[in-house]
């Protein structure tokens, strides 16, 4: 082969790669930010990155030569040494818009990453479509993304990382994924942007009013991650997929086991401390989940929105287990909007993905009162509730305090078939709360009598009584009364009873 062919091909090669060129480039650096290759360099492992179609370039003549790779980084390479699929949006080119070749690569790493059963990336710094090359009629033929990212649901883990203004299409398909970091700051999801709600509404709103980082991660929850830098966000993504397999038809990965706080002496006495028989006296519900798992080490999910919720993800002697507990230092537990959501969307992420689920119910129940009924809480009450009977993966059921009406049923109840189920010594149950339920039937009585704080009080104790754990132990309607620091060793043996049936495959997509 003459060899002015193969230095055309490395000429090509390394046009492709520049990117926006120098001054963009420094510009881009100047601004506290990293490139789209650097971005993947922190991503992956050192050395691990192929790319795929480095050639492409926008077809529009006046676009051609100031395109390169269409301004999308592309290919694959590994995290802790597992293949993935990865895009990476080049904002030094054309602003990072997503022209109609570069839309094409995506359609090619979303369809391997399916093929061969590998998690599936993107990183995020633009908007939607470049506007010269979708005008017109051809729009008819644009939006095929969002299929994809339908077809590889519950399939394959996804991620989306927000690192820019991502108004329009990209925050769509963000949505349909299982993970999304975003960074303080830089990040930000919405509908549109300020140009268009301008030209729509004639109102003038900044990027932060509409879906800035903060606001995506504790009052949305479209974000699941608020990092504070481009790095923190990337490696939130190596973080969350470290408990994934690679696709729905392999188990989650073991690690090599590690000691658990509670494994001490010193644990064992703080998680006997931690929970007060006094059950308007809160603690954190993520620090009780901590002293249980492997190196006390949780990678949370959604962390700053449903906060009356704990949910994430830890290992029990080196197995991926999903966590869901109540977090009485919020709202004494009490599940809102944002908690319901959160919930639902965790518990359909494990089920999806094998991964075993334990829940710590210390719930007083779900809110109540005209406000949160503007928030349709019935009907994101009943798709939790949907959710959790529909769930096959294994599941313990630890009641901690209090185990309260429909909330009980939502977080593992006995109804919702768990493998296990016991109670610590300050657990109880009741269809409403003793006072509640009082104050309902004998209301009258309690308006008659001679003494009505006394009777009041009379029955309320009987109703503590009748709410006891060891009445339902007695019962056997859980299986055990258990001492706190014996949580860890009943999960761990829930694992190992249910290791034989527990089975692979596509169960079913997750809904946004």
């Amino acid at each position: 082969m003459d060899k002015s062919l193969l230095d055309d091909l490395e000429e090509k090669r390394r046009l492709g790669k520049a990117m926006g060129g120098p001054e963009k480039l420094q510009a881009h650096a100047a601004a506290g930010r990293l490139n789209a290759r650097e971005r993947l360099d922190v991503l992956l492992d050192p050395g691990s990155f192929v790319e795929i179609s480095v050639l492409a370039r926008s077809q529009l003549p006046e676009l051609h030569a100031r395109t390169p790779a269409d301004g999308l980084v592309c290919g694959y390479g590994t995290i802790n040494g597992r293949i993935v699929y990865v895009t990476s949006e080049d904002r030094t080119v054309q602003a990072g818009t997503r022209g109609r070749v570069a839309e094409k690569k995506t359609n090619r790493i979303r369809t391997l990453a399916l093929k061969h059963g590998a998690p599936y990336i993107t990183l995020m710094e633009a908007g939607a479509g470049r506007f010269q090359e979708i005008s017109g009629a051809i729009a008819a033929d644009v939006g095929y993304r969002f299929l994809e990212h339908f077809q590889m649901s519950g399939k394959v883990p996804q991620c989306a990382v927000f690192l820019g203004a991502c108004f329009g299409g990209p925050s769509f398909t963000a949505m349909q994924s299982d993970f999304v970091s975003i960074v303080r700051d830089n990040g930000y999801i919405g509908m549109s942007g300020p140009p268009l709600v301008r030209v729509g509404l004639g109102r003038e709103v900044t990027m932060e009013e509409i879906g800035g980082a903060v606001k995506s991660a504790r009052e949305t929850g479209q974000a699941d991650y608020l990092a504070d830098d481009e790095r923190s966000a990337l490696q939130s993504v190596r973080d969350f997929l470290s408990y994934f397999p690679s696709n729905a038809d392999e188990a989650p990965p073991s690690a090599a086991p590690e000691p658990a706080p509670v494994d001490s002496e010193e644990g064992r006495e703080r998680i006997a401390a931690l929970v007060s028989e006094n059950g308007r006296k809160p603690y954190k519900g993520d620090e009780l989940v901590s002293l249980l798992v492997d190196g006390g080490k949780l990678f949370p999910y959604r962390a700053s929105y449903g906060r009356s919720l704990f949910t994430g993800w830890g290992r029990i002697n080196g197995e991926v287990v999903g966590f869901v507990a109540s977090n009485p230092m919020v709202l004494g537990g009490a599940l809102d909007d944002k908690a319901a959501i959160k919930a639902r969307k965790f518990v359909d992420i494990c089920d999806a993905f094998h991964i075993p689920l334990a829940f710590f119910i210390d719930c007083p129940g779900f809110m109540v009162g005209p406000e949160i009924e503007n928030k349709r809480m019935v009907s994101l009450a009943a798709r939790l509730l949907n959710t959790m009977a529909g769930c096959t993966v294994p599941k313990a059921t630890i009641v901690i305090r209090k185990a309260i009406g429909l909330a009980y049923l939502a977080l593992g109840g006995r109804p919702m078939d768990p493998d296990v189920i016991v109670g610590w010594p300050t657990s109880h149950f009741d269809p409403m709360g003793p006072l509640a339920g009082v104050e309902l039937v004998h209301a009258r009585a309690i308006a008659n009598s001679d003494d009505p704080d006394a009777l009041r009080a009379e029955l309320i104790e009987k109703a503590k009584k009748d709410a006891d754990c060891y009445r339902a132990a007695e019962l056997a309607l859980i299986d055990d009364i258990i001492h706190p620091a014996e949580t860890r060793t009943v999960i761990a043996d829930m694992i190992t009873r249910t290791a034989a049936t527990r089975k692979t495959g596509f169960k079913h997509r997750i809904d946004p």
